[in-house]
């Protein structure tokens, strides 16, 4: 018989043997009344898989991404809240990723959960990402799939991070994946020779690993959006901020509530000598403020200043504004803050306890925390606090370079 239409959108009715409708939405169904199946297209009708049930509480199929990342690669949440990191993103959040030193075995990565979706049911994949820097690699997805009947049999399907399509340049960069994308390879443990795609490591097309007499039977339990695996070089910062699958979007949060974010911030200091309660800063008639961009609501739990030189013994106390302030930002000039315009801003100071050091290690710190006295924790509501160093001792640290690195619970 000759497959009918029964209602729109559209939903399909024959035989197993009728030739399934192309043209359709993703999403059209085929209810096969010999065998009693219902058919799904994920795509436009080239592919019919199984309908698996979605009635009870489990009918989800892409879950709540997670980060992870190892050896020199970090993954963390920020807040979009400065051009150009602003400009996307459904939530206002996006997936920092940190390839650095690159060996071989560095990475950061978006997990998402996949609810047992077939091989051949996964149809396009759409990806924005903005990068700091022209890398030799783009940041790809990984599809995890094993035998749903056997979790012994498993394989990651990677897209070559270097593979022509894969956008990798400095700023915006977008990929649409599809069945054609070329640079798929796998690794892992099956049982049986693929026909399509019979060797590990060697790169083929998503449609034949879909095609294959094995990878066409296993399902999708995982989907990776990645950033590394370089054999050298370093891979700046990436940011994530749009992920769609199968049509879906993947809203990207942090999970829980609440997440940890540090932020460190550098400058060569000034060599001359500091009075008690001079301004430290990077320049006796042009110095600037300490920033510290945490894109967010949260608390400092602990503080670390190091200045790179030994035997330092001064306190140090570091003001913070909601905005950039208006009092004295001079090194060797004394201190003024807060000034009157700047009260209305300001969050609060960190008192850093007098410096030390352990023997030739070229550097004298301190450490606050919510056990040590220094004011911590320590609220804020902005999205960047802006810094004031105020030396309480009178000292020399020389043109060395200073940093402050903040630790802060954030909410979400």
């Amino acid at each position: 018989m000759t497959a009918k239409r029964i209602v729109t959108p559209e939903r399909h009715i024959g035989l197993s043997t009728d030739t399934k409708p192309t043209h359709q939405r993703a999403g059209a169904t085929f209810y096969e009344y010999d065998t009693d199946l219902m058919k799904i297209t994920y795509d436009d009708g080239t592919t019919w898989v199984k309908k698996e049930d979605r009635t009870n509480a489990d009918s989800w199929m892409f879950g709540t991404p997670t980060l992870s990342s190892a050896n020199n690669g970090k993954a963390r949440w920020i807040r979009g809240t400065t051009s150009p990191l602003d400009q996307k993103s459904a939530t206002g959040w996006l997936a920092n990723l940190y390839g650095g030193v690159q060996t071989g075995d560095d990475w950061a990565r978006v997990n998402i959960p996949v609810n047992e979706l077939p091989v051949p049911a996964f149809a396009t994949a759409k990806w924005s990402y903005y990068m700091s820097a022209t890398e030799t690699m783009g940041v790809n997805i990984v599809i995890w799939v094993h035998d749903p009947d056997d979790f012994d049999n498993r394989a990651e399907i990677t897209q070559l991070g270097g593979v022509a399509g894969l956008e990798k340049t400095a700023g915006w960069n977008a990929h649409e994946f599809d069945s054609t994308d070329a640079g798929m390879f796998y690794y892992g443990e099956i049982t049986g020779t693929p026909d399509t795609t019979p060797t590990a490591g060697t790169q083929y097309t998503w449609a034949q690993f879909q095609a294959d007499s094995i990878f066409s039977t296993y399902t999708i339990y995982r989907i990776t959006i990645e950033y590394g695996w370089e054999a050298s070089g370093t891979f700046d910062d990436a940011y994530v901020a749009d992920i769609k699958l199968n049509g879906q979007l993947i809203p990207l949060t942090p999970m829980g509530g609440k997440h940890k974010k540090n932020v460190l911030t550098t400058k060569t200091l000034v060599g001359g000598a500091n009075s008690a309660f001079d301004v430290v800063s990077n320049s006796v008639d042009a110095g600037t403020d300490w920033d510290f961009d945490f894109g967010g609501t949260g608390k400092i739990t602990k503080a670390i200043l190091d200045i790179g030189t030994t035997a330092l013994t001064a306190e140090y106390s570091l003001h913070l504004f909601s905005t950039p302030p208006t009092c004295n930002l001079h090194d060797n000039v004394a201190n003024t803050s807060p000034v009157t315009a700047d009260v209305p801003y300001f969050v609060g100071a960190i008192e850093f306890s007098a410096l030390r050091d352990y023997g030739t290690t070229g550097h004298s710190y301190s450490v606050a925390t919510i056990s040590t006295p220094g004011n911590l924790a320590l609220p804020f509501d902005t999205p960047i606090l802006y810094g004031v160093l105020i030396a309480v001792d009178a000292h020399t640290p020389g043109n060395v370079l200073g940093s402050i690195h903040l630790f802060a619970d954030m909410e979400d």
